[in-house]
């Protein structure tokens, strides 16, 4: 069986008594494009510091291809990191700044400018490799930035939140052109966000993270359809959740029996594009309806509960809802209550 590419073995960081990250286990695979997902305050920006080795671990340890990266420096580790603000030099040029790395290394200027060269086309910065930072667009920093770390040579990526500070069109282009340098150089890329359509668009896999600990890694299909917990659920897309009770393996939800092999409380999850408005099924009341581009996202009322329905037609005549009893998922009554365990914090 291969090595995976990084390794990270029950990885603990505190900040006195305040717990970053807790036991932490991942593998990553050679040239796998992995987001780590979760809200402010997860842990994610620490983990990629620690692999990145600018953060050292309080505990566990992390290896590259089989070698232990845990105390060594950041430039004895050979990786590409590509900081929330850039961190461009402001007086260099383009190319200039796609080359220092390899000039900073005691490479001949010759050989540094000619890589740096390539760098800035693949970029598509190839025409502005004469100006210099401010003379370039929110993007094109960006992608400054990504050319600046990929000169190094390095085949592993880390990326902070790269599209963070973009306008929705740029950050769209840039997730793509991410996506199509990854897989054209045959780059592992380990590429931190808050932004769940972001991570469904570029990730191989997915790696949901609360309180310092990871919920759950698989595809961006394993996790969206079968989330683990109901954090999970609600955090990866949008997520209807309703108290069920089973009694010889049958309830009643929304105004029909279902059956699954379950006993006592539990809670019912269904995806706001799996519930139908009909004129048959549960009697509901539409409170709202916004269209976004080739759908319509509802707020439909039932019996006082708000639930939230997305479908491809105009629906705002609609009665009743109903649903496929295939599409739901249940989980057990969380310990600490649902309303905290959908909770960022």
């Amino acid at each position: 069986m291969q090595m995976p590419h990084i390794q990270i073995r029950n990885v603990s960081k505190y900040y006195g008594s305040v717990k970053a990250l807790h036991n932490v286990d991942l593998d990553i695979e050679d040239g796998e494009y992995v987001v780590l997902l979760g809200p402010s305050g997860c842990g994610k920006t620490t983990l990629l510091k620690i692999v990145a080795g600018t953060v050292e671990p309080s505990s566990g340890h992390v290896s590259l291809a089989g070698r232990d990266l845990t105390r060594l420096p950041p430039e004895d580790r050979g990786i590409g990191f590509v900081f929330q603000n850039y961190a461009l030099f402001p007086h260099l040029s383009a190319l200039e700044n796609a080359s220092y790395g390899r000039l900073a290394r005691g490479e001949a200027p010759e050989k540094a400018h000619r890589i740096g060269q390539e760098m800035l086309k693949l970029v598509h910065l190839a025409e502005r490799a004469d100006a210099i930072p401010k003379e370039l667009s929110g993007g094109m920093q960006q992608r400054l930035a990504i050319a600046r770390a990929l000169a190094t040579g390095s085949k592993l990526l880390l990326l902070d939140e790269p599209t963070n500070a973009l306008d929705a069109h740029i950050r769209t282009e840039l997730r793509e052109e991410l996506r199509r340098m990854a897989k054209q150089l045959g780059l592992t890329v380990v590429h931190v966000t808050h932004d769940q359509e972001e991570a469904m668009a570029l990730a191989d896999k997915i790696v949901i993270m609360r309180q310092g600990k990871i919920l759950q890694a698989g595809t961006p299909k394993e996790v969206y359809e079968h989330p683990a917990t109901p954090f999970v659920a609600n955090f990866l897309g949008e997520a209807n959740f309703l108290r069920v009770t089973f009694e010889d393996d049958r309830a009643q939800l929304l105004g029909r029996p279902v059956e699954a092999r379950l006993r006592g409380p539990h809670i019912a999850c269904i995806r706001p594009e799996s519930l139908r408005l009909d004129d048959k099924g549960a009697k509901i009341r539409i409170l709202g309806s916004r269209a976004f581009g080739p759908f319509y996202k509802y707020d439909v009322d039932y019996n006082g509960l708000s639930l939230r329905v997305r479908a491809t037609h105009d629906k705002s005549d609609a009665t009743h809802v109903s649903f496929d009893p295939a599409d739901v998922l249940y989980f057990s009554e969380p310990d600490e209550g649902l309303e905290k365990a959908l909770s960022a914090v």
